[in-house]
C-alpha cells in the first residue's frame, strides 16, 4: 500500500505541475512566435489538448518512477541493507495532524457556505452579524480543525 500511495501522490503532483508547466511554456511560445489566435483556437488547443496530454505524460512518468524507487527501497529494507523505519515522532505527527485539520476545517466551512449560498439563491445576508459570521466561519473552522487534528495526532494510543 505504501508503494501505491507514493506513486499516487507523485502522479497527482506532477499531473497538476505538468499541466501548469505546459500551459505556461505554451503561452511563452505563443508570445515569442507571435501566434495570431492567442485568445481563440490556439489557446483552446493549448489548454484542452496539449496541456492535458503533457500532464498525463508527466503523471505517468512520475508515478512509475516513484513506484520503482519506493519498491527498490522496500526490498533493500527487507534484505537488511537499510535499518527498519522508525515511528514518526510527536513533532511530525503534530505537524501533519494540525496541517490536515487546518485544511480540512477551512475546506469544510467554504463548502458549507457554498451549499448555503446555493440553497438560499443569494450570497447576501439580512444583517451585518450574519455576514460577519459567514466571513469568519472559514477561519474559525480552520482553527477548530487544527485543534482537532493536533488532539488526534498527539493523544496517547
Amino acid at each position: 500500500m505504501r508503494i501505491f500511495g507514493w506513486a499516487l501522490l507523485w502522479a497527482v503532483i506532477c499531473l497538476v505541475g505538468g499541466f501548469v508547466a505546459a500551459v505556461a511554456v505554451g503561452l511563452v511560445v505563443f508570445e515569442v512566435f507571435g501566434v495570431s489566435q492567442r485568445e481563440g483556437a490556439a489557446a483552446m488547443g493549448l489548454v484542452f489538448v496539449i496541456g492535458p496530454f503533457v500532464a498525463c505524460l508527466t503523471a505517468l512518468a512520475a508515478g512509475a518512477t516513484a513506484a520503482v524507487v519506493t519498491r527498490r527501497r522496500e526490498r533493500r529494507r527487507e534484505g537488511g541493507e537499510i535499518t527498519p523505519r522508525q515511528p514518526a515522532g510527536r513533532g511530525v505527527r503534530a505537524a501533519i495532524g494540525g496541517g490536515l485539520g487546518l485544511v480540512g476545517g477551512y475546506g469544510a466551512a467554504v463548502f458549507g457556505l457554498f451549499i448555503f449560498y446555493r440553497l438560499t439563491g443569494s450570497p447576501y445576508f439580512g444583517s451585518y452579524a450574519w455576514a460577519l459570521a459567514a466571513a469568519w466561519a472559514p477561519f474559525a473552522m480552520a482553527a477548530a480543525g487544527c485543534g482537532l487534528g493536533l488532539w488526534i495526532a498527539l493523544r496517547d494510543r
